[in-house]
């Protein structure tokens, strides 16, 4: 049977990957390119001049897209500025979950 991917199925699991879009990108423009990409996780637009919005300023990103690896207690566990890949990302959730 064929490796089911951690990233594919975050429902029920006790952390919540989420990615910030910095590209300026309204919520529709956004829409679109994660139903293009078909991700998994939410994604959250920052919409205003390049890496000049409001979620850009106050985290200090420079990079989209920058997703986040946050546990049960809201804290931030993983942080990945650009796309890591689907191994990357499931080897820090089976680190999370085994901790």
């Amino acid at each position: 049977a064929p490796e089911r991917s951690l990233v594919k199925n975050l429902k029920d699991k006790p952390f919540a990957l989420i990615g910030v879009s910095v590209n300026g990108y309204n919520v529709k423009q956004l829409k679109a390119a994660v139903d293009k990409e078909n991700l998994p996780w939410r994604t959250f637009a920052d919409p205003g001049p390049l890496g000049q919005g409001p979620i850009c300023l106050r985290w200090n990103l420079s990079a989209t897209p920058t997703l986040y690896i946050l546990d049960r207690k809201g804290v931030i566990r993983h942080k990945w500025l650009g796309a890591p890949g689907p191994k990357a990302i499931d080897e820090a959730l089976e680190k999370l979950l085994s901790d």
